[in-house]
């Protein structure tokens, strides 16, 4: 049977294999799809210590709120991990671009902590929901298959890729530009601009091909998380580093706006983020062991400079010390870290691998700055800036020794 001459294989009965039976700019806009989940995670942060200081929260409460995204992550894992292979990848891509909208429409009505929890409960279902369905559906559309394999599904993973990495770098950036021009608006104009962009996705996703052939064995609706043997100092070493970043986006934002300087913490958080993403394009081709070992050394460095910046209001060493803990964690450690469990593990095993990793980084990412919240709150920013500056210091320690150990 020759191939279906509207290029929308399932509606003309066919299943969709090669690129021929797809449009070709499939792959653009699954990873355009891709940046508006990731820019809904980014687009408050400028906001986040204005939100705690509206209704007169600590720091620890902003933690908890910011929790609620790591949290849903943890608790929804062994669903969404296999969800793509269950109701198909357009399904769950169109729900991600809906609890993305969702997430910037609640904070933009009702702003302050409890819509902010909401919203990243919301932005945690959402990416959850992209974060395996996106690359898989990009690659297959652009004709590697389920299993890859072609030039075209190449270039796809790395659409997909640049769309994440960019949209988490340029969030924060945006409103905060938009705060800039415009400071007594709210809600700020980029969510109105995300809610269109997130809207005209909408309808192009929904015209795009599903390539989960029909029928098929679609596997268990839960997928247990796996460490493979080996692995353990390369995963533990992901929870002072998302600890930390998790820490500069919360406690310090609301350290450094309860001291008069609302706009120093969002600084120096879209700096962490922004230089981190782009580091890891160039520091890719570093063994998994090396690039842990040496992001954990530059993270106890960074975090010193960044802690020390936002205990004393000192706006040089907070940013310098952002863009080191940005560099560590996002270019060395996380990818350091994923790579090592990937290369561990095979098939079937290997996703399971990578949850596992996720369920580990994502519990740094919300106890870790939960309890520096709450430090702040009960024993003043440096108290509790210094002491977990030691703890990661330690932590770091041990696990460098394993890590040379081998």
């Amino acid at each position: 049977m020759p191939p279906c001459r509207h290029g929308w294989g399932r509606r003309c009965g066919m299943t969709l294999g090669t690129a021929a039976a797809a449009p070709r700019h499939a792959a653009p806009v699954i990873g355009l799809a891709v940046a508006a989940v990731g820019l809904s995670t980014t687009l408050p942060l400028p906001l986040y210590g204005a939100y705690a200081a509206a209704g007169g929260h600590g720091a620890g409460a902003l933690a908890l709120a910011f929790a609620c995204y790591a949290a849903m992550v943890i608790a929804t894992a062994p669903l969404l991990g296999p969800l793509p292979d269950r109701i198909g990848r357009k399904p769950c891509v169109l729900l991600g671009l809906g609890f993305a909208a969702l997430s910037t429409l609640v904070l933009g009505l009702q702003p302050g902590l409890g819509a902010l929890a909401l919203a990243r409960a919301a932005q945690g279902l959402g990416m959850g929901c992209v974060a395996g369905a996106a690359a898989a559906w990009a690659a297959e559309l652009a004709g590697g298959g389920p299993d890859g394999g072609s030039g075209g599904a190449g270039q796809a993973a790395r659409i997909v890729a640049a769309a994440t990495i960019g949209s988490f770098a340029t969030g924060g950036v945006l409103t905060l530009l938009a705060l800039w021009v415009a400071p007594a608006t709210y809600p700020p104009a980029t969510f109105a601009l995300h809610l269109g962009f997130a809207a005209l996705l909408l309808v192009l996703v929904w015209r795009l091909p599903e390539t989960l052939p029909p029928g098929v064995p679609r596997g268990a609706w839960l997928r247990r998380p796996a460490f493979p043997r080996g692995t353990w100092p390369t995963t533990l070493a992901i929870l002072p580093g998302w600890g930390v970043t998790g820490t500069v986006l919360t406690s310090v934002p609301a350290a450094l706006a309860a001291a008069g300087l609302p706009g120093a913490g969002p600084l120096a958080a879209c700096a962490m983020m922004g230089f981190g993403v782009l580091a890891q394009l160039a520091l890719r081709r570093l063994a998994p062991r090396r690039a842990v070992g040496w992001g954990l050394g530059l993270l106890v460095a960074g975090a010193a400079a960044c802690f020390w910046g936002a205990a004393v209001q000192a706006l040089w060493p907070l940013l310098l010390g952002g863009v080191a803990v940005g560099v560590a964690v996002y270019a060395l450690v996380y990818p350091g870290g994923l790579a090592a469990v990937a290369e561990a593990a095979t098939g079937e095993e290997r996703a399971r691998a990578v949850a596992g990793y996720f369920v580990v980084a994502h519990a740094g990412f919300s106890a870790g700055p939960l309890a520096v919240g709450l430090a702040v709150d009960a024993l003043g920013v440096p108290l509790a800036l210094g002491g977990t500056w030691v703890l990661v210091a330690l932590a770091a320690a041990g696990l460098g020794r394993r890590l040379r150990r081998g």
